[in-house]
């Protein structure tokens, strides 16, 4: 085969002669041009590839970084929780009256069990992230109930620091009891609405419970006379004293000193009249001072149970 090549502006004539030789050599070099072709395509697209990849890995890390921030900051958040819930249950403890070893909030608690057969897995980062929302979610909770608790404890234990239960005259006796007696003016029999504590003048008088001091005045009767309101419709009077040391609205502790033994008013001598009274009506205070009752219904079915004397 002979590959004639003519120009128009050039006088001479090209002629090829295609020899078997020939076309064998021309069809080795065009393999050989595909062959530096693909290379190179393949070396530039490898090129790309790595120029790529260390980006990738910069984003990888950087996604991870904020995930272990998040995480972090989560986890900071329920070990306040968690200190929280170790004073609340101290101090929810201490209310009940649980001993400190009988539940420890210092140290964690002990687990164990068998290890599940071929029912573990890894923990992924999402798994993580939604097992700390839940322990999340569950410390809140247990926070607000424990709120609960200790306000009900709170209101439990102020209940009872307003039952009178303390002895108001430590060194004295009982003179004279609550019920129908001679009257030591008059000798007829009526109704004594209180309990005398016989002592020296001057001997300290303490209220009975906790409230707010409502009347501290002279009565011709009473003589230098005290009422204290505990709240739910209790209230206590102290009277024939010698000297008062409170006023009204005055806020006294049980056991706080309020007054001095004495014989003022209608008395025959040196002692604390005292009278317990619920929603007005007098009660024996005996009922209260040996019953320590955990509310007004129990110290009035302990003044039932009292014998009226």
């Amino acid at each position: 085969m002979q590959i004639i090549v003519l120009h128009p502006r050039a006088p001479r004539v090209f002629r090829l002669q295609l020899t078997p030789l020939r076309v064998g050599l021309l069809a080795i070099l065009l393999c050989m041009l595909v062959a530096g072709t693909s290379s190179a395509i393949t070396w530039f697209v490898a090129r790309a590839h790595a120029a790529a990849d260390p980006s990738r890995e910069a984003r990888d890390k950087t996604y991870l970084r904020e995930n272990l921030a998040v995480l972090a900051a989560r986890v900071g958040e329920l070990q306040a929780q968690m200190v929280r819930l170790d004073a609340l249950g101290e101090r929810v403890s201490g209310l009940a009256g649980i001993a400190p070893q009988d539940f420890d909030f210092r140290h964690r608690p002990a687990r164990g069990g068998p290890a599940p057969a071929g029912l573990s897995r890894a923990l992924t980062l999402p798994d993580l992230r939604d097992e700390l929302a839940r322990l999340g979610e569950q410390a809140g909770h247990r926070a607000d109930y424990f709120d609960v608790i200790e306000g009900a404890l709170l209101d439990r234990q102020l209940r009872e620091r307003r039952i009178p239960s303390v002895v108001p005259v430590a060194a004295g006796y009982d003179g004279s009891s609550f019920g129908a007696r001679i009257d030591p003016f008059t000798g007829r029999r009526t109704q004594h609405e209180g309990v005398d504590f016989v002592a020296p003048s001057g001997t300290p008088i303490v209220a009975a419970a906790g409230g707010v001091v409502v009347a501290a005045e002279w009565h011709h009767e009473y003589g230098n006379m005290i009422d204290i309101d505990h709240g739910d419709g209790l209230k206590t009077r102290y009277a024939h004293a010698s000297k008062s040391l409170v006023k009204v609205g005055d806020l006294v502790r049980p056991g706080q000193e309020i007054a001095r033994v004495g014989s003022t008013g209608r008395s025959t001598g040196a002692h604390l009249h005292f009278e317990v009274h619920v929603n007005g009506v007098p009660r024996n205070p005996t009922g209260f001072l040996t019953a320590a009752a955990p509310s007004p219904a129990a110290a009035l079915a302990a003044t039932d149970r009292t014998a009226i004397r």
